[in-house]
């Protein structure tokens, strides 16, 4: 399944939240494993914040993954999709 989004920004967002689903990580356990805050993690995904290049190098070791493929738009597994999209809503801007 592709998905389109309108800017960089949602990708990122997107990838950080579609590969942290992918590995069945919550919030807490990538702000664990990153050693952010589960605030922080939460802010960038609900798209408060914009990561640095460094807090996207760790955020993508923690998920398992090369920096740059959080910046690539590719095929993704509609159960993960699906997933996401049942789980918990916080109040997107």
């Amino acid at each position: 399944m592709m998905v389109e989004f309108d800017t960089l920004k949602d990708l990122l967002i997107f990838n950080i939240k579609y590969y942290r689903y992918l590995n069945n990580y919550s919030q807490e356990k990538l702000a664990e494993l990153s050693k952010l805050s589960p605030r922080y993690i939460t802010d960038v995904e609900r798209g408060l914040h914009c990561p640095t290049i460094p807090k996207i190098e760790l955020i993508a070791e923690s998920l398992n993954i090369e920096p740059y493929q959080l910046f690539v738009n590719v095929e993704r597994d509609t159960e993960i999709v699906d997933k996401m999209a049942r789980g918990r809503q916080y109040n997107q801007r």
